[in-house]
């Protein structure tokens, strides 16, 4: 009865469903990205320049799977590397001009997956499911503390 009680698989699952999801989309339409490297785009979109260390915070993964994402998002000229002046050991993430419209062209194509996946919803279930999610991970930080 795990599964019918808490809400926890059901987050679980749906977030690996959503990641095949936008996956299989994206090659559908012949872009190639995946969902994570999405992700790592759009957070240089709003701030360019971040430093490794802080993307992996942000993006909540080790440093060694995010290190191997940016290589693979470096061969395919979506984002450069460079070591800041101050400190050569600090490595900072940016866009290439190639990335920056790579990620102006498929967000459009996210925000339709995103309506598309909330289609039937009302904004009240939304809102209650944001604020919902929102107290989980609350409890996990929590937890964590």
């Amino acid at each position: 009865m795990f599964y019918i009680e808490s809400a926890i698989p059901w987050i679980g699952k749906t977030g690996k469903m959503l990641g095949a999801t936008v996956n299989k989309i994206f090659k559908q339409h012949n872009i190639d990205l995946t969902r994570e490297q999405f992700i790592v785009l759009k957070l240089l979109e709003q701030n360019n320049g971040i430093p490794l260390l802080d993307l992996v915070f942000i993006t909540e993964s080790n440093k060694t799977t995010l290190s191997r994402l940016i290589a693979t998002m470096e061969k395919n000229n979506l984002v450069e590397k460079k070591t800041t002046k101050d400190d050569k050991r600090i490595k900072k993430i940016y866009l290439t001009k190639f990335g920056l419209n790579t990620i102006k062209s498929t967000t459009p194509l996210v925000y339709k997956i995103v309506e598309k996946l909330q289609e039937g919803l009302t904004s009240e279930e939304i809102n209650t499911t944001i604020n919902t999610i929102k107290k989980i991970q609350n409890n996990i930080t929590n937890l964590n503390n």
